[in-house]
Parts: structure tokens; C-alpha cells; sequence
């Protein structure tokens, strides 16, 4: 008992003497004063300042002071949301002050790689990053346009030059000859996103994950890519930013016709009836008259407006990004344009130390007004129209109204183009509204929870009056699609650092779930113009009513670990469970595994070498494609009307498909090996990347015979079944490139360039098949097919006839053994026979790109910037359907039309351009697509401290897009080309042009102001 007591009497002189002296010590702290600016040397109120090692901390006021209680020797940590933690040690002065730096680590040092991110250094897959600063200089309104030639291994092909047209994404080649390839979009954690719904200048980073052992974590939805989107949050002292352009789009060319030149028209065009159809004073009236150019009636010259404000910072522990955006396009065809409203609100706040929130919201409504893609089906696009129309036919009859059809008969049978655009309104509207809550949750200093909710309505709504049809009967319909979806993801992540060992695992549990509900009515002859809401009146034979909807779940698990060895060593290991409700109770289930290590040679190379960083990347993984229908494993059938005494309509129903209760999700397996480089200094870095991936049991639709209920062309319509059949690979190279040329206080150069190749090939078909026939057909009524799936040839192959010319009076014209007629006459055009003597008909080019290239240069010179960005795409070929009908290659545009004909073949003049109406699939009309491009340039001058105010600045800027094409291709655009849903996919039918919507050259003027 007394040497208890005296143990408790010696701990009580010790924990009072400590006391003691803790008390002498704060004495003698002294009060230390300061300040805390921003980069901008304004005060920042609100900062933490902690003295290191005790709870004893204040914070900044308004003007970003503060007093605090600190001897000689301790350390203050100061921080603030959205800069750099500073370490600040007291000295002798009682004055500190202390300037904080942006921190740009999210954006420059930390890549986004899925429900979490990593260092650069770090990073063992392939990852490309494109930041907000890489596309500033560049007056872009779809997000689709920043990413363009950016990112290696990325491709961006702009579809049509329509406003609201498609441009088509692809990540390192396509994999899916039936399913969807686009790549999947995550937005602040959201998935499923839509990349032309953006406002471009709300993006931060777009960071995209290419080989499997990056897009693992998405297990199912993982295997075209992912493109992972984080968008702005506000930092410091509020900002306001205000961006307005307007633009000018112009018609780069015109494309050469007889219409300019119409004598020569009906001179032609009588020796192709080999009568005076026109007769000579036919020809004098008509050339007096001048003819009327139908490409240039319907062309014009169009003005954009964009405006952009926002509002940013942080106030305390709370910062703050606010944008609205409107955007407002008129086509350069008349009476198409589009118009966008966007907002966005990005807020978080820093509860306390442990608990993190934020809300996410995103709203925005897109109106399409005449979409050109709606326009034009078998016949062909309105442009394709207007180039084989009539031109001795002027748009208005003497009483003003206007000429419906060809006044002769010649030329395009079709409807007048520029009635069909005056008369008709379609009205596309979409409503979109997206919301993510995040939470982060400190449950210890090595383990975090995140919780991410998020929700996406998009409600697409269509009414439309035509008149576009043969009898010029005007038909209305309505259609109706809202889509909405739900996501929760909850996120484990334990991270431990001890000694040189680096660990952090994640796991994560997901639910996603999704519903699309769809209607839709339509009739014919509706008298009242414009009158959607008068389909009651609409002949009851023709009226057509619609139905649908669907809905899918997705339950996953994922886990990954990382371990970082004496920061050389990187080594990530994932797997993913996911649990999919479009496929068979049986086949719900998948795991998707991936692994990738990387190992820097830093410590290896001389301290004064040329190259200061060196990093080798080896990954594998497999990732799923399960872009199906919801029900497509079940037999689907739709309705149909049908008047059997041509007044009353009586219900129907026809096969769709079969079910297919065995399908499974398409498995694409990826091999990566890459090398990153950092030279001179960190002046330049060099990333190269080499793959190759093989897509295994293909969703590939099979078509039916007529007898099983077929009838549909390639599985394109009704009758056909769903099997996992068939394989593709992708084998490619990625390199980046990035150079500072100069660096200095009033000059800088920064250089990028980013190239891709990749080949595309088809492994496998289905049973023991070499070939599918395509389903795109040619306009004009001759049902020529124009594609093909090809054993051993990539994807994109083009279908037709190898033309050779002509057939001259000294050939020897071989017989059709099937026929027995002659294979020709002289003048004729004449191509490669079969053994029957009949015409041959194969595989003649490919439409699928190999090679893409972006080259962006960004150079400033004290208060001047400028930008340029050039593109290029190459190795691939292009269907020019357009001139296939300027040529009279099509039986509803039968007339000669191309200039080149004024040369056709004669027996004196024996040349190589044909007297008959031709093949339109011939290689007579293919052409190479090579390009390149000056996509961008900009010359720009930022007053400072404008009209005396402090911390302000007014950019004014010129530009031009699409200012030159480099090309042998004799269209408008070898980029544009035509897509028709019903007719196979993009990939399927790459680089055919039945009359795509133009790329305009658009000149810009803008001005950019800060406050």
C-alpha cells in the first residue's frame, strides 16, 4: 500500500511539473498576426491556420487576417478548399503572411480513374487526360469538339454539320458489329451521361479510360472505353466570368453541277434520249434564263450566338460553381436551327474534418427545329436532291407558287427540296436533368466512405408536320420518350502509407436502374398546316399508334487494391461482379478481371540526363458490351394496321425477333504495354501505348427466312434472332507527344500532338460464314446493297462493282453465259466480269479510318495568344453516293448532272466517261477520305485592370473553324457522312455519303471578361 501511494505522489509531481511548464510555455508564445492572400494578392477569408500537433486554430476574417498564439520554432498549417496546404514556421517576426497557390493537382498532377484517383506517376493503365485549358482558346459548344484530336487512341468524327448532328466517339477502335460502341460517360461520378448535353466551358477534365485494365472497374459497360468527365468547382474569392461569341458559318465550296452551265444540260441530256427533247429553242430560252441551282437555293449563310456566365469561389468552407449557358445555331440550309438552355450548380461544403458534402445539378433543354437527318430516306437526303434536280425547273411557276416537280420530267423524280424545307416543321425537344449528392465521409485516418446518389430525367418529345412524299400528301405525327434512371453507389477506400509502402484498397457496391417510356401517333393527310395536334382528322387507314417500354437493373461489387513500392514500384489488381437484368436468369452474372503494373526508372538515370523520367506500363483485363435491347431475350413482336377494304384499319401484330434465352454480353480481353517519358527538364513528356484486343461472342443479329417469319434486310427490320457469335480485334499503337518550344516571362509555345492507328479486323462469323451482306442501300431505287461484313477485313467494307472505264469500239465484248446478251456496248461503262461474263460485285474499299492525328499549339506573348489545332484522318476510303447521283447513277435521278459529262464517250472521242446511266455501287464513286485540317485558329488580346478595376480582364478574340481542308476527295467534306438506324449501325456503314449535311466554315468574334 505505501509503495502505491508513493508511485501516485511521484506521477502527481510529474504531470504537475509538465503542467507548469506547459503554462511557462504559452506564456512565452507570443500573438503572431498575418494574412493569406490568393494568387490574385487578394485576401482570402475563411482559412484554416492550425498550430501543428495541438486543436488550437483560427480563421482567416474578410480581409484574410488573423491572430493566433505561437512561439519561435511551431508550425502553422494553413489550408483552404481548392489550394495548396502550406506548412509556415514561426520565426523571430510576429508577422507572417502568406500567398496561396491554386491547387492544380486535380487537374494537372491526378488522374480520375474510376470511384477514385491516382497520381500520374502512378497511373499503370492507359489513361489520356484532356483539361479545361487545352480547349480555352478554341469558341466550342459541344464537348464532342474539345475532345477532338486531343486524346490519343480517341476518334471524333463529325457525322453531319447540321446543328445538334451526330458526332460519333470511339475509343481505340470498334469492337460490336450489332451493339452500341459508343463509349460509356461518367459525369462527377454520375454514369451514363450524354456528352452532347454538356456545356463545354463547365468541364475541368476529361480524363479517358482506354485498355481494360482502366475500365475494369466498369465491368459490364466498360469495353467501348470510358470517358470520365469532371466538371469546375469553385476556389477563393468569387469570380465572374461572362463569354459571348457569335459566328458566322459560310459554305466552304460548291460542288460542281450542270446546273451552272444548263444548255450544256439539255444537250446531254438529249443525247442520252437520243432525241431533240429539248429542242434548239428550248436550249436558247433556257440558257437565257440561266437555269436555277437548287444547291445554292438551298444553301445559305448562317449566324450562332453562344453566351456563357459563371459564377465562382469559396466562401468559408463552402465553394461554389454557377453556369448558364445559351446557345442558339441557324444551319446553313434554310429553315434548320437549334437552340440550348443549360444550367449548372456545382456546390460543396466542408461539414467539419471528417464529413464532406456536395450537390451536383445540371439542367438544360435542346430544341432542334427541322433536324436535316430526319429528312431523306431511300431517295436519298435533301441535299442529295438538290443536286440532281431539274435545273431548267425554277423554284416558282409565273403565279408565284411553287413548281412541285420537274416541269419536264427530267432529272430527280423527287419533290421540290426547297417546298419540302419551307413547308415543313419538325420539332425535336429535349429535356434533360441531371443530380448527384456526394458525401465523403473520414471514419478514420486511413478510411474513408463516399456515397454517391444519382439521378438523370431525360424527356424527348417530337412533332412533326411533313410534306415529303410522292403524292405531296402532308402527314403528322407525336412522339414521346422519357427516360429516367437512378444510381447509388456506396465506396470503402482504406489507404495506408508505412515506410516505403504505399497501399489503398476500394471496394464498391452499385445498384443502377432505368426505365424508357415511349409513345407515339402518326397520320396522313392532314389539311391544317402544321397541325400536330389535328391527327384525329387524318385519314383512319393511315393512322399508326405506338407503344413501348423498357427497363433495366444493374447490381455490381467491385473491388481494387493498389500498392506503390519505394515510389517505383505500381502494381493495380480489379475485379468487377455485375449482375444484369437484360440478359437470362442463368447468364446474369459476369466477373470482369483486370491487373497492370508500372515501374519507374527514375533512379536510374544520370542525374544530368536528357531524359529525367522514365516509366514502363504492362496491363491486362476484360471488360463487357452489354448495349442490347432490355427484352432481347424474349421473342418481341409490334403492331401494325392494315386496311383489308382500304377505309377501316384492322389491328395486327408482326415479329420483331425471336428470344434468345442463352444470350450473353459480348467480352472484350486487352493487352497494354506502354512507355511515359519526361525530357529536358521537364520541358516535354512522350507517352506511347500498344495494344490489342479481341471482342468475343459478338451480339450479332442473325436474320430469319421468310418461312421463320423473316423479311427484314440484314436483321435490320423484322425477323431475326440475337446470338453471341462471332469476333473482332483492334490492334494499335497510341503516342502523345507534348513539347514546351519556349518558356519564358513574355513567351511561351506549348506544342501537343496526339496520334492514333489502329486496325480493325473480323475474326469470326457465325456459322462458319465469310461474309454478311450489308443493309445500307443506295438511294435512288436500284436496292444496290453498299456494305458488307467481311471474314478478315475490318469493319466499314464497302460493296459494289470495280469500274474500269469504258467499252471502246476495238474490244472484243464477251457474252453473259446466263443471258446471252452482251456484257456492253461501246461508250458504255464497263467493270470486272465474273466467270459468267455478268458484272462482279465484292468487297471494293473500306470507310473505317486507321490513322488520326491532332496537333494543338497554344502560344501566348505577353497580353497576345493565340491558338491553333490541326487534325488529320487517314486511311480510309469513301462511298460518294452524292456524285453517284450527280452522274445519273440512280433511277430517281436518271439526268446527267456532273460537269465531267460534257466529255462523255463518242466514237470520235473515245473516253472513259459512260453514255449510260451507270452502277451507283461502283469503285467509279469511291475516293480516298485522307484529309487534314485547320480546325482552329484564334487571335486573342486580355486587357488587364480594365477601366481601373482591379483583378479584372477583357479578352477580345477572332477565329475560324474549318478554315482550310486539305483533300482529294471531290465532295464537300470527307469527315461528313450518312447514317441510317434502320439501315445497320455507324461502324457498320462508315464512310457512306448519300448527301451529308455540310461542315460550315465559321468565322468567330468573342470577347471573354472577368470580375
Amino acid at each position: 500500500m505505501k509503495n502505491r501511494i508513493s508511485r501516485y505522489l511521484k506521477k502527481s509531481t510529474y504531470l504537475g511539473l509538465f503542467l507548469t511548464l506547459m503554462s511557462v510555455q504559452e506564456f512565452y508564445a507570443q500573438q503572431v498576426t498575418g494574412r493569406v492572400t490568393d494568387e490574385t494578392s487578394q485576401g482570402v477569408p475563411g482559412v484554416n491556420v492550425l498550430k501543428k500537433g495541438t486543436s488550437s486554430g483560427v480563421s482567416t476574417d474578410l480581409d484574410g487576417k488573423f491572430t493566433i498564439a505561437a512561439k519561435e520554432g511551431d508550425v502553422l498549417l494553413v489550408s483552404f478548399i481548392g489550394y495548396n496546404p502550406q506548412s509556415i514556421k514561426v520565426g523571430k517576426s510576429s508577422t507572417i503572411n502568406v500567398k496561396l497557390a491554386p491547387d492544380v493537382a486535380s487537374l494537372e498532377e491526378v488522374v480520375v480513374i474510376g470511384y477514385g484517383t491516382a497520381k500520374k506517376k502512378d497511373v499503370t493503365g492507359a489513361v489520356s487526360q484532356v483539361t479545361a485549358k487545352s480547349f480555352a482558346d478554341q469558341p466550342v459548344v459541344r464537348v464532342e469538339d474539345a475532345l477532338q484530336g486531343r486524346a490519343s487512341g480517341v476518334m471524333v468524327s463529325k457525322s453531319s454539320g447540321a446543328p445538334g448532328g451526330e458526332i460519333k466517339v470511339r475509343v481505340r477502335g470498334v469492337n460490336s458489329i450489332t451493339g452500341s460502341n459508343d463509349p460509356l460517360v461518367v459525369i462527377d461520378g454520375l454514369i451514363g451521361g450524354d456528352l452532347s448535353s454538356l456545356n463545354p466551358n463547365d468541364i475541368a477534365s476529361m480524363d479517358v479510360l482506354k485498355d481494360a485494365s482502366a475500365t475494369a472497374v466498369y465491368g459490364v459497360r466498360g469495353s467501348n472505353g470510358v470517358i470520365v468527365i469532371t466538371t469546375k468547382k469553385g476556389s477563393g474569392k468569387g469570380k465572374i466570368n461572362v463569354d459571348y461569341f457569335t459566328s458566322i458559318a459560310t459554305i466552304p465550296k460548291y460542288l460542281p453541277t450542270l446546273a451552272d452551265n444548263v444548255g450544256d444540260f439539255a444537250r446531254i441530256e438529249n443525247a442520252r434520249r437520243g432525241t431533240a427533247f429539248f429542242t434548239a429553242a428550248d436550249i436558247t430560252a433556257i440558257e437565257a434564263q440561266g437555269g436555277t441551282n437548287y444547291q445554292k437555293e438551298i444553301l445559305r449563310t448562317g449566324i450562332s450566338k453562344n453566351l456563357q456566365i459563371s459564377a465562382s469561389g469559396s466562401e468559408g468552407k463552402l465553394r461554389y460553381f454557377i453556369s448558364g449557358n445559351y446557345n442558339n445555331v441557324e444551319g446553313i440550309i434554310i429553315n434548320t436551327n437549334a437552340e440550348k438552355f443549360a444550367a449548372r450548380s456545382n456546390v460543396e461544403a466542408q461539414v467539419n474534418d471528417k464529413l464532406k458534402v456536395g450537390l451536383n445539378l445540371f439542367v438544360n433543354r435542346f430544341q432542334n427545329h427541322n433536324n436535316f437527318e430526319t429528312f431523306g430516306s431511300d431517295q436519298g437526303s435533301l441535299i442529295y436532291k438538290a443536286l440532281t434536280w431539274d435545273p431548267t425547273t425554277p423554284v416558282y411557276n409565273a403565279n408565284g407558287e411553287y413548281n412541285l416537280r420537274s416541269t419536264r420530267s427530267v432529272a430527280s423524280l423527287n419533290q421540290n427540296p426547297v417546298y419540302t424545307l419551307d413547308n415543313s416543321d419538325f420539332q425535336q425537344v429535349q429535356d434533360l436533368l441531371n443530380a448527384t449528392f456526394n458525401l465523403s465521409y473520414n471514419i478514420s485516418k486511413d478510411f474513408t466512405y463516399s456515397l454517391v446518389l444519382g439521378s438523370a430525367i431525360n424527356n424527348n418529345s417530337a412533332q412533326n408536320y411533313f410534306v415529303e412524299n410522292n403524292n405531296n400528301i402532308p402527314s403528322a405525327g407525336f412522339d414521346t420518350n422519357k427516360f429516367t434512371s437512378y444510381q447509388m453507389s456506396n465506396i470503402l477506400t482504406w489507404h495506408k502509407e508505412f515506410g516505403k509502402h504505399d497501399l489503398k484498397i476500394t471496394g464498391v457496391q452499385e445498384y443502377n436502374n432505368s426505365k424508357n417510356y415511349i409513345n407515339s401517333f402518326s397520320g396522313l393527310n392532314i389539311s391544317l398546316p402544321k397541325g400536330y395536334y389535328f391527327n384525329q382528322f387524318a385519314d383512319a387507314s393511315s393512322k399508326k399508334y405506338a407503344s413501348n417500354f423498357a427497363q433495366q437493373e444493374l447490381q455490381s461489387f467491385m473491388l481494387r487494391g493498389e500498392y506503390i513500392f519505394n515510389n517505383n514500384l505500381s502494381v493495380t489488381v480489379t475485379t468487377r461482379r455485375d449482375a444484369s437484368s437484360v440478359f437470362a436468369k442463368d447468364n446474369r452474372v459476369g466477373y470482369f478481371p483486370s491487373a497492370a503494373v508500372g515501374y519507374s526508372l527514375d533512379e536510374f538515370l544520370p542525374k544530368e540526363s536528357f531524359v529525367h523520367a522514365l516509366k514502363l506500363r504492362l496491363g491486362w483485363g476484360q471488360v463487357g458490351n452489354q448495349n442490347i435491347g432490355a427484352y432481347a431475350t424474349d421473342t418481341r413482336y409490334n403492331n401494325v394496321s392494315y386496311s383489308f377494304d382500304g377505309t377501316t384499319a384492322s389491328p395486327g401484330i408482326f415479329l420483331l425477333n425471336y428470344g434468345n434465352k442463352d444470350l450473353n454480353w459480348e467480352t472484350t480481353t486487352q493487352s497494354n504495354f506502354g512507355v511515359d517519358l519526361g525530357f529536358q527538364d521537364r520541358r516535354g513528356n512522350l507517352s506511347v501505348d500498344v495494344y490489342k484486343k479481341n471482342t468475343t461472342d459478338l451480339l450479332l443479329n442473325n436474320p430469319l427466312s421468310g418461312l421463320d417469319g423473316g423479311g427484314g434486310a440484314g436483321g435490320s427490320a423484322r425477323g431475326f434472332i440475337t446470338n453471341n457469335v462471332g469476333e473482332v480485334s483492334n490492334k494499335g499503337i497510341d503516342v502523345n507527344l507534348g513539347y514546351d518550344i519556349f518558356k519564358n516571362d513574355d513567351f511561351t509555345w506549348n506544342s501537343n500532338v496526339s496520334v492514333s492507328y489502329v486496325k480493325n479486323k473480323v475474326e469470326k462469323l457465325s456459322d462458319g460464314r465469310t461474309k454478311i451482306d450489308g443493309t445500307f442501300v443506295a438511294p435512288g431505287g436500284q436496292s444496290r446493297v453498299l456494305n458488307v461484313i467481311e471474314l478478315g477485313q475490318s469493319l466499314g467494307q464497302l460493296y459494289g462493282a470495280t469500274f474500269l472505264g469504258t467499252w471502246k469500239t476495238e474490244d472484243v465484248i464477251p457474252v453473259s453465259k446466263t443471258t446471252g446478251t452482251p456484257a456492253g456496248v461501246p461508250g458504255q461503262a464497263k467493270y470486272v466480269l465474273d466467270d459468267n461474263n455478268n458484272v462482279a460485285f465484292g468487297a471494293i474499299g473500306n470507310g473505317t479510318p486507321k490513322m488520326f492525328l491532332g496537333w494543338n499549339n497554344s502560344i501566348t506573348y505577353k497580353n497576345w495568344n493565340c491558338n491553333i489545332f490541326v487534325q488529320s484522318v487517314s486511311g480510309f476510303d469513301i462511298y460518294n453516293m452524292t456524285q453517284a447521283g450527280i452522274n445519273g447513277g440512280a433511277g430517281d435521278s436518271r439526268s446527267f448532272m456532273s460537269a465531267e459529262q460534257v466529255n462523255q464517250w463518242t466514237a470520235a472521242n473515245q473516253t472513259n466517261v459512260p453514255t449510260n446511266s451507270i452502277f451507283s455501287n461502283s469503285s467509279k464513286f469511291l475516293e480516298n477520305g485522307n484529309f487534314i485540317r485547320l480546325s482552329n485558329l484564334n487571335i486573342g488580346y486580355t486587357f488587364k485592370d480594365v477601366a481601373g478595376f482591379k483583378n479584372t480582364s477583357l479578352k477580345v478574340y477572332a477565329s475560324g473553324q474549318n478554315l482550310f481542308l486539305f483533300t482529294k476527295y471531290s465532295g464537300y467534306d470527307p469527315e461528313n457522312t450518312t447514317t441510317r438506324s434502320t439501315q445497320g449501325t455507324s461502324d457498320v456503314t462508315a464512310g457512306i455519303n448519300a448527301g451529308a449535311f455540310p461542315t460550315p466554315r465559321t468565322y468567330t468574334l468573342g470577347l471573354k471578361f472577368q470580375l
